[in-house]
Protein backbone atom coordinates (compact mmCIF):
# COMPACT_ATOMS: atom_id res chain seq x y z
CA UNK A 1 0.00 0.00 0.00
CA UNK A 2 2.70 2.45 -0.77
CA UNK A 3 4.43 4.17 -3.71
CA UNK A 4 5.23 8.23 -4.67
CA UNK A 5 6.13 10.61 -7.67
CA UNK A 6 4.65 13.38 -10.02
CA UNK A 7 3.32 11.33 -12.63
CA UNK A 8 0.07 12.13 -12.03
CA UNK A 9 0.31 15.98 -13.06
CA UNK A 10 1.33 14.78 -16.42
CA UNK A 11 -1.78 11.52 -16.67
CA UNK A 12 -4.24 14.55 -15.42
CA UNK A 13 -3.45 16.15 -19.15
CA UNK A 14 -4.34 12.87 -20.89
CA UNK A 15 -6.94 10.77 -22.65
CA UNK A 16 -7.08 7.48 -19.84
CA UNK A 17 -9.60 4.82 -21.06
CA UNK A 18 -10.09 2.32 -17.94
CA UNK A 19 -10.89 -0.60 -20.75
CA UNK A 20 -6.94 -0.52 -21.59
CA UNK A 21 -6.37 -1.60 -18.10
CA UNK A 22 -7.19 -5.71 -17.12
CA UNK A 23 -9.51 -5.79 -14.38
CA UNK A 24 -9.09 -7.48 -11.19
CA UNK A 25 -11.72 -10.50 -10.95
CA UNK A 26 -12.03 -11.89 -7.03
CA UNK A 27 -11.91 -16.00 -7.60
CA UNK A 28 -14.75 -17.99 -6.64
CA UNK A 29 -13.36 -18.69 -2.96
CA UNK A 30 -12.83 -14.66 -2.21
CA UNK A 31 -16.06 -13.96 -3.17
CA UNK A 32 -17.84 -16.65 -1.56
CA UNK A 33 -15.82 -15.67 1.61
CA UNK A 34 -16.53 -11.27 1.24
CA UNK A 35 -20.50 -13.05 0.74
CA UNK A 36 -19.72 -14.88 4.11
CA UNK A 37 -18.29 -12.11 5.90
CA UNK A 38 -20.94 -9.45 4.71
CA UNK A 39 -23.33 -11.62 6.25
CA UNK A 40 -22.01 -12.07 9.52
CA UNK A 41 -21.13 -8.44 9.74
CA UNK A 42 -25.37 -7.73 9.22
CA UNK A 43 -25.96 -9.86 11.87
CA UNK A 44 -23.08 -8.65 13.92
CA UNK A 45 -23.21 -5.02 13.58
CA UNK A 46 -26.77 -4.23 13.30
CA UNK A 47 -29.72 -4.78 15.64
CA UNK A 48 -32.94 -3.84 13.26
CA UNK A 49 -34.96 -3.32 16.20
CA UNK A 50 -33.22 -0.63 17.85
CA UNK A 51 -32.65 1.51 14.82
CA UNK A 52 -31.69 4.36 17.59
CA UNK A 53 -28.16 2.94 17.65
CA UNK A 54 -28.11 4.59 13.91
CA UNK A 55 -27.49 8.03 15.44
CA UNK A 56 -24.41 7.05 17.36
CA UNK A 57 -22.73 5.77 14.05
CA UNK A 58 -23.55 8.15 11.74
CA UNK A 59 -22.74 11.74 11.92
CA UNK A 60 -24.10 15.00 10.27
CA UNK A 61 -20.62 16.73 8.81
CA UNK A 62 -20.49 21.05 8.13
CA UNK A 63 -19.45 22.40 5.36
CA UNK A 64 -17.92 22.27 1.74
CA UNK A 65 -17.34 18.42 0.84
CA UNK A 66 -13.52 18.04 0.67
CA UNK A 67 -11.92 18.12 -2.93
CA UNK A 68 -9.06 15.95 -4.37
CA UNK A 69 -5.60 16.73 -3.91
CA UNK A 70 -5.40 17.40 -8.01
CA UNK A 71 -8.51 20.01 -7.35
CA UNK A 72 -11.04 18.31 -8.95
CA UNK A 73 -14.62 18.67 -7.39
CA UNK A 74 -16.50 16.00 -5.12
CA UNK A 75 -19.51 14.83 -7.69
CA UNK A 76 -22.30 15.28 -5.53
CA UNK A 77 -25.44 16.99 -5.71
CA UNK A 78 -27.53 18.73 -2.71
CA UNK A 79 -29.76 15.56 -2.95
CA UNK A 80 -27.12 13.38 -2.15
CA UNK A 81 -28.61 10.85 0.56
CA UNK A 82 -25.01 9.91 2.09
CA UNK A 83 -23.25 13.09 1.33
CA UNK A 84 -23.68 14.70 4.93
CA UNK A 85 -23.14 10.84 6.52
CA UNK A 86 -20.06 9.60 7.82
CA UNK A 87 -19.34 5.98 9.74
CA UNK A 88 -16.48 5.44 11.59
CA UNK A 89 -13.84 3.52 10.02
CA UNK A 90 -13.14 2.07 13.21
CA UNK A 91 -16.81 1.14 13.61
CA UNK A 92 -16.52 -0.57 10.23
CA UNK A 93 -13.49 -2.31 11.15
CA UNK A 94 -14.91 -3.63 14.23
CA UNK A 95 -12.59 -2.29 16.64
CA UNK A 96 -13.44 0.08 19.65
CA UNK A 97 -9.63 1.52 19.42
CA UNK A 98 -9.38 5.35 18.39
CA UNK A 99 -8.26 4.15 14.99
CA UNK A 100 -8.93 7.90 13.31
CA UNK A 101 -5.57 8.77 13.40
CA UNK A 102 -4.23 6.84 11.00
CA UNK A 103 -6.90 7.17 8.42
CA UNK A 104 -6.69 9.51 5.40
CA UNK A 105 -9.45 11.44 5.31
CA UNK A 106 -11.38 11.35 1.73
CA UNK A 107 -14.85 12.11 2.01
CA UNK A 108 -15.87 12.28 -1.98
CA UNK A 109 -19.09 10.82 -3.00
CA UNK A 110 -19.33 9.93 -6.48
CA UNK A 111 -23.15 8.82 -8.53
CA UNK A 112 -23.84 6.74 -11.46
CA UNK A 113 -26.73 5.09 -12.43
CA UNK A 114 -28.67 6.13 -9.37
CA UNK A 115 -25.75 4.19 -7.24
CA UNK A 116 -23.90 6.38 -4.63
CA UNK A 117 -20.43 5.66 -3.50
CA UNK A 118 -18.41 7.64 -0.99
CA UNK A 119 -15.21 6.81 -0.13
CA UNK A 120 -14.50 8.23 3.63
CA UNK A 121 -11.69 6.99 4.74
CA UNK A 122 -8.52 5.27 3.25
CA UNK A 123 -5.39 3.18 5.87
CA UNK A 124 -2.26 2.14 4.56
CA UNK A 125 -0.36 -0.43 6.14
CA UNK A 126 2.53 -2.92 5.34
CA UNK A 127 0.94 -4.72 2.46
CA UNK A 128 -2.36 -3.42 2.75
CA UNK A 129 -4.97 -0.60 1.30
CA UNK A 130 -8.14 -0.40 3.86
CA UNK A 131 -11.21 1.41 1.80
CA UNK A 132 -14.39 2.37 4.43
CA UNK A 133 -17.07 3.63 1.72
CA UNK A 134 -21.09 4.37 2.37
CA UNK A 135 -22.75 3.04 -0.58
CA UNK A 136 -26.37 3.97 -1.61
CA UNK A 137 -27.82 1.04 -3.65
CA UNK A 138 -31.28 3.20 -4.15
CA UNK A 139 -33.05 0.37 -3.92
CA UNK A 140 -33.69 -3.19 -1.41
CA UNK A 141 -30.69 -5.25 -1.21
CA UNK A 142 -29.61 -7.87 1.33
CA UNK A 143 -25.82 -7.60 0.17
CA UNK A 144 -23.34 -5.69 -1.59
CA UNK A 145 -19.67 -5.80 -3.57
CA UNK A 146 -18.19 -3.39 -5.93
CA UNK A 147 -14.94 -4.28 -8.45
CA UNK A 148 -12.40 -2.35 -8.53
CA UNK A 149 -8.95 -1.03 -9.88
CA UNK A 150 -6.30 0.74 -8.06
CA UNK A 151 -3.80 2.72 -9.46
CA UNK A 152 -0.81 4.24 -7.67
CA UNK A 153 1.48 6.88 -8.69
CA UNK A 154 -0.08 6.26 -11.87
CA UNK A 155 0.36 2.22 -12.08
CA UNK A 156 -2.23 -0.41 -11.64
CA UNK A 157 -1.86 -1.90 -8.63
CA UNK A 158 -2.07 -5.92 -9.28
CA UNK A 159 -3.99 -7.16 -6.21
CA UNK A 160 -3.84 -10.53 -4.61
CA UNK A 161 -6.51 -10.94 -2.58
CA UNK A 162 -9.24 -9.21 -0.60
CA UNK A 163 -11.56 -9.67 2.04
CA UNK A 164 -14.36 -7.06 3.43
CA UNK A 165 -17.61 -7.02 5.49
CA UNK A 166 -20.54 -4.87 4.84
CA UNK A 167 -22.81 -2.86 7.78
CA UNK A 168 -26.34 -1.85 7.36
CA UNK A 169 -26.43 1.47 7.96
CA UNK A 170 -30.36 1.56 9.00
CA UNK A 171 -33.45 -0.73 7.71
CA UNK A 172 -34.13 0.75 4.67
CA UNK A 173 -31.38 -2.31 3.10
CA UNK A 174 -30.34 0.66 0.70
CA UNK A 175 -27.46 2.30 2.96
CA UNK A 176 -24.45 0.13 3.77
CA UNK A 177 -20.88 0.80 5.37
CA UNK A 178 -18.31 -1.67 3.69
CA UNK A 179 -14.79 -2.28 4.39
CA UNK A 180 -12.68 -3.65 1.53
CA UNK A 181 -8.68 -4.91 3.18
CA UNK A 182 -6.71 -5.45 -0.29
CA UNK A 183 -3.40 -6.78 -0.39
CA UNK A 184 -1.11 -4.73 -1.81
CA UNK A 185 2.43 -5.49 -2.32
CA UNK A 186 5.35 -2.91 -1.44
CA UNK A 187 3.91 0.25 -1.02
CA UNK A 188 5.77 2.81 0.68
CA UNK A 189 4.37 3.79 4.02
CA UNK A 190 6.25 7.09 4.93
CA UNK A 191 5.60 8.75 1.32
CA UNK A 192 2.54 10.77 -0.25
CA UNK A 193 0.99 8.54 -3.07
CA UNK A 194 -1.49 9.65 -5.31
CA UNK A 195 -4.00 7.06 -5.55
CA UNK A 196 -6.98 6.33 -7.72
CA UNK A 197 -9.50 3.80 -7.43
CA UNK A 198 -11.96 3.18 -9.90
CA UNK A 199 -15.25 1.11 -8.53
CA UNK A 200 -16.47 -0.52 -12.08
CA UNK A 201 -19.17 -2.94 -11.11
CA UNK A 202 -21.81 -3.33 -8.42
CA UNK A 203 -22.29 -6.65 -7.13
CA UNK A 204 -25.75 -7.13 -5.34
CA UNK A 205 -27.51 -10.01 -3.30
CA UNK A 206 -31.05 -10.93 -3.44
CA UNK A 207 -31.57 -14.14 -1.59
CA UNK A 208 -28.83 -16.92 -3.36
CA UNK A 209 -29.61 -14.68 -6.77
CA UNK A 210 -26.77 -12.30 -7.73
CA UNK A 211 -27.53 -9.39 -10.06
CA UNK A 212 -24.81 -6.14 -11.26
CA UNK A 213 -25.13 -2.67 -11.91
CA UNK A 214 -22.45 -1.25 -14.40
CA UNK A 215 -20.96 1.87 -13.52
CA UNK A 216 -17.77 4.16 -12.66
CA UNK A 217 -17.33 5.43 -9.69
CA UNK A 218 -13.72 7.26 -9.38
CA UNK A 219 -11.88 8.71 -6.58
CA UNK A 220 -8.23 10.34 -6.57
CA UNK A 221 -6.39 11.90 -3.05
CA UNK A 222 -3.12 11.75 -1.89
CA UNK A 223 -2.53 9.41 1.49
CA UNK A 224 0.41 7.96 2.82
CA UNK A 225 0.83 5.49 6.31
CA UNK A 226 3.50 7.57 7.93
CA UNK A 227 1.60 7.73 11.02
CA UNK A 228 0.79 3.79 11.61
CA UNK A 229 3.98 2.80 11.00
CA UNK A 230 5.32 4.89 13.68
CA UNK A 231 2.91 3.32 16.11
CA UNK A 232 4.34 -0.66 14.44
CA UNK A 233 5.98 -2.78 16.03
CA UNK A 234 7.28 -6.44 14.48
CA UNK A 235 8.60 -9.43 16.26
CA UNK A 236 10.88 -12.16 14.96
CA UNK A 237 9.67 -15.68 14.75
CA UNK A 238 10.83 -18.63 14.81
CA UNK A 239 8.05 -22.12 14.39
CA UNK A 240 7.27 -24.20 12.32
CA UNK A 241 3.99 -26.93 12.22
CA UNK A 242 3.42 -29.43 9.10
CA UNK A 243 0.21 -30.58 7.57
CA UNK A 244 0.43 -33.96 5.95
CA UNK A 245 3.41 -33.10 3.27
CA UNK A 246 3.26 -29.30 4.05
CA UNK A 247 5.92 -27.39 6.10
CA UNK A 248 4.69 -24.30 7.95
CA UNK A 249 6.78 -21.98 9.07
CA UNK A 250 6.00 -18.62 11.02
CA UNK A 251 8.44 -15.44 11.00
CA UNK A 252 7.47 -12.71 12.43
CA UNK A 253 4.52 -10.80 14.03
CA UNK A 254 3.51 -7.64 13.06
CA UNK A 255 0.94 -5.43 15.21
CA UNK A 256 -0.35 -1.68 15.45
CA UNK A 257 -3.34 -0.29 16.47
CA UNK A 258 -5.03 -1.30 12.75
CA UNK A 259 -3.31 -4.76 12.78
CA UNK A 260 -1.89 -7.63 14.30
CA UNK A 261 -0.54 -10.03 11.73
CA UNK A 262 1.45 -13.23 11.50
CA UNK A 263 3.94 -13.80 8.73
CA UNK A 264 5.22 -16.86 7.33
CA UNK A 265 5.97 -19.11 4.22
CA UNK A 266 4.92 -22.68 3.19
CA UNK A 267 6.52 -25.20 2.00
CA UNK A 268 3.99 -27.23 -0.09
CA UNK A 269 4.75 -30.74 -1.05
CA UNK A 270 1.12 -32.42 -1.42
CA UNK A 271 -1.54 -30.56 -3.35
CA UNK A 272 -4.01 -30.67 -1.07
CA UNK A 273 -4.87 -26.75 0.74
CA UNK A 274 -5.97 -25.92 4.14
CA UNK A 275 -7.72 -23.51 5.99
CA UNK A 276 -5.23 -22.57 8.93
CA UNK A 277 -6.34 -21.05 12.58
CA UNK A 278 -3.80 -19.86 15.12
CA UNK A 279 -5.78 -19.93 18.53
CA UNK A 280 -5.02 -19.49 22.32
CA UNK A 281 -5.05 -17.08 24.73
CA UNK A 282 -3.15 -13.90 25.74
CA UNK A 283 -1.26 -13.76 29.27
CA UNK A 284 -4.47 -12.19 30.70
CA UNK A 285 -7.19 -15.27 29.64
CA UNK A 286 -8.79 -13.26 26.79
CA UNK A 287 -9.33 -15.58 23.76
CA UNK A 288 -6.94 -14.89 20.74
CA UNK A 289 -7.26 -15.85 17.35
CA UNK A 290 -5.39 -15.81 14.01
CA UNK A 291 -6.98 -16.81 10.63
CA UNK A 292 -5.21 -16.93 7.17
CA UNK A 293 -5.73 -14.04 5.49
CA UNK A 294 -3.21 -14.64 2.59
CA UNK A 295 -1.11 -17.09 0.94
CA UNK A 296 0.39 -16.28 -2.43
CA UNK A 297 2.93 -18.54 -3.53
CA UNK A 298 5.02 -19.79 -0.73
CA UNK A 299 3.83 -16.44 1.40
CA UNK A 300 1.29 -16.74 4.29
CA UNK A 301 -0.32 -13.57 6.42
CA UNK A 302 -2.45 -14.86 8.90
CA UNK A 303 -4.41 -11.72 10.51
CA UNK A 304 -6.23 -11.15 14.21
CA UNK A 305 -9.83 -12.22 14.16
CA UNK A 306 -11.31 -9.82 16.77
CA UNK A 307 -14.39 -11.63 16.85
CA UNK A 308 -13.59 -12.03 20.45
CA UNK A 309 -12.72 -8.16 21.19
CA UNK A 310 -9.91 -6.34 20.35
CA UNK A 311 -5.94 -7.65 20.88
CA UNK A 312 -6.10 -6.35 24.78
CA UNK A 313 -3.22 -3.00 25.05
CA UNK A 314 -2.11 -4.64 28.17
CA UNK A 315 -1.44 -8.00 27.51
CA UNK A 316 2.35 -8.76 27.47
CA UNK A 317 2.08 -12.40 25.50
CA UNK A 318 0.09 -14.47 23.35
CA UNK A 319 0.11 -17.92 23.22
CA UNK A 320 -1.29 -19.72 20.06
CA UNK A 321 -1.58 -23.58 18.80
CA UNK A 322 -2.08 -24.48 15.15
CA UNK A 323 -5.77 -25.34 13.64
CA UNK A 324 -6.77 -26.39 10.25
CA UNK A 325 -9.25 -27.74 7.85
CA UNK A 326 -9.04 -29.23 4.41
CA UNK A 327 -10.15 -26.82 1.62
CA UNK A 328 -12.98 -27.14 -0.06
CA UNK A 329 -14.61 -27.87 3.40
CA UNK A 330 -15.45 -24.36 3.93
CA UNK A 331 -18.22 -25.50 6.15
CA UNK A 332 -15.46 -26.46 9.03
CA UNK A 333 -15.20 -22.80 9.76
CA UNK A 334 -18.81 -22.57 10.44
CA UNK A 335 -18.47 -26.60 12.23
CA UNK A 336 -15.75 -26.23 14.01
CA UNK A 337 -14.14 -29.04 11.85
CA UNK A 338 -10.40 -28.08 12.46
CA UNK A 339 -8.30 -30.11 13.64
CA UNK A 340 -5.31 -29.16 16.20
CA UNK A 341 -2.09 -29.55 13.61
CA UNK A 342 0.71 -28.36 16.00
CA UNK A 343 1.87 -27.73 19.30
CA UNK A 344 1.40 -24.57 21.22
CA UNK A 345 3.98 -21.87 21.09
CA UNK A 346 4.18 -18.31 22.85
CA UNK A 347 4.97 -14.60 21.15
CA UNK A 348 6.04 -11.88 24.37
CA UNK A 349 5.30 -8.50 23.15
CA UNK A 350 7.25 -5.61 23.83
CA UNK A 351 5.14 -3.76 26.21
Amino acid sequence: MKNTKDIYRLLNEMEFNIEDYEKEELDDMEKQKLKNNFKRNIKKRFNFKRVGTTAAALVLTVGILSQTSFGKAVYANAESKIAQLSYSIGKALGTERNIEPYSNVVNQVVENGGVEVKLTDVIIDKDELILSTILNTNEPVEMSRLDYNIFIDGKRVRNQSASGSGTAIDDSKMLFSEIYCIDVENIQLRDNMDIRIVFDNLNYFTGESEKNIKGKWEFEFRANGSELMANTNALSLDYSFDIDDNEYTLEEFRYNPVNQKIYGKVDRKGNASYDVSLRGHDNLGNEVEFGLSRMSGKDLVFKYENIHGDLSDDATSITLTPYAVKFPEESGRMNNDYKQVGEEFTIHLNR
